[in-house]
């Protein structure tokens, strides 16, 4: 009982603080808004093309400005007003949602639009995300700032879990048009609140020297077994299985024959199984040696994807999406916290940069490979291939680090 009554007071504490108060409600509705749009926006480009190479190149495109601009957005966030670069961020997003409805709701919209519109809500994404979290340490101080960050975690998936479960029941009774309007709506809360915080903002001088700091902090991750271990994991995951995401539309209609609500309910199953990763995470999985469990979790993903390959049904196959998206959140969660006490408070930033390249940046690589591949042979057979490909190397890689683990 003591546990749970330590758990929710922990995620409470930060609630305290009116600004974060105000800010997590906002992010919450903002967040449920960019699952309807990506569950829509997935399935319209699909509608258009037929193509599985067109959806890689949708998710390359939508993460590409992580890699290019998640380092100057950092410096950003040095320099300049941490409010106005978080307003612009999320106007550039709700500019890029509301342009997609204008098209899609006049039946002008063509796939290039997608793929630039998706390359600009990315643009907005990748300038927030550095900048939000520093701004979330600002809201609540050193002391909140983990149970800060698992409210905010906590938020996105249950976002992941309803937003699927929005957007089918939006494209099926207003049309896909409204998911569009939906999310740019959706940011308007939470640019008022941002704009109407009085938080002093420290100024940090200039950092010198931007190289020779990446070049120190691959140096430091690649001397330490423990780090590079979780990294390679991450980077492999990112690769060559998370592309699942991006190729489930054609895998619901080629292998289980399922249309715009089925895709919903698979993405919803998704969101679930994610969302119940993070409440183990974050309760009995703090009880496990975490080297162990992500390893485990990294070494279970490949079959659950292989399974859900090979059909047998729209429950069964949301199951399946549930165990992939529970072991996923795991593998990354545990991952972030586990660079994170495995470094030392001078080199954290340089550690988690680089564990955040590995798995956002690197996720386009992999989206436009195996879209290609799943255009020749099919969705299905291409997921397999991936699932064998990276299950046989996480195995190689767990028999290489497995005293580190």
């Amino acid at each position: 009982m003591a546990f749970w009554v330590e758990l929710a007071q922990g995620l409470v504490l930060p609630l305290r603080r009116k600004h974060f108060r105000y800010f997590i409600m906002a992010q919450g509705l903002s967040l449920l808004g960019r699952w309807v749009h990506t569950t829509a926006q997935r399935w319209l480009l699909y509608e258009l093309t037929g193509s599985s190479a067109y959806l890689g190149l949708l998710g390359a495109l939508g993460s590409f400005p992580v890699l290019l601009l998640a380092l100057p957005a950092g410096v950003i966030a040095d320099h300049f007003s941490k409010r106005k670069v978080l307003i612009a961020a999320q106007s550039v997003a709700a500019l890029s949602a509301f342009l997609l409805f204008l098209l899609v709701f006049t039946g002008l919209i063509r796939p290039w639009h997608i793929l630039l519109l998706a390359f600009l809500l990315g643009v907005g994404v990748a300038l927030e995300f550095p900048v939000r979290n520093a701004f979330i340490y600002d809201m609540v101080g050193r002391e909140d700032l983990v149970s800060a960050l698992s409210l905010h975690s906590l938020a996105f998936n249950l976002s992941r879990f309803l937003g699927p479960a929005l957007a089918g029941w939006l494209m099926a009774f207003s049309g896909l048009a409204y998911c569009f309007l939906f999310n740019a709506a959706s940011y308007l809360p939470v640019m008022t609140a941002v704009a109407l915080m009085d938080l002093p903002e420290e100024r940090k001088p200039p950092r010198t020297g931007l190289f020779l700091s990446l070049r120190e902090g691959l140096s430091y991750a690649a001397r330490r077994p423990a780090i590079k271990g979780v990294l390679l994991l991450v980077m492999l995951v990112s690769v060559g299985l998370f592309p699942y995401a991006v190729l489930l539309p054609p895998l619901t209609r080629e292998l289980y024959h399922g249309g715009a609500r089925e895709f919903s309910f698979f993405m919803a199953a998704n969101g679930l199984g994610a969302l119940l990763g993070a409440g183990f995470a974050g309760t009995l999985g703090r009880r496990l040696p975490q080297g162990r469990l992500i390893f485990f979790s990294a070494l279970l993903l490949p079959p659950a994807i292989f399974f859900l390959t090979l059909g047998g049904g729209i429950l069964k196959g949301g199951l399946l999406l549930a165990l992939v998206g529970f072991l996923m959140v795991n593998i990354i969660m545990n991952g972030n916290a586990r660079v994170q006490t495995l470094c030392e408070d001078e080199m954290r930033g340089r550690v988690l940069g680089l564990f955040s390249w590995c798995f956002f940046g690197l996720f386009p690589a992999g989206s436009l490979f195996w879209g290609a591949v799943a255009e020749r042979v099919g969705a299905a057979p291409a997921l397999r291939i991936a699932a064998l490909v990276s299950g046989g190397l996480i195995f190689l890689l767990w028999w290489r680090f497995r005293h580190e683990a």
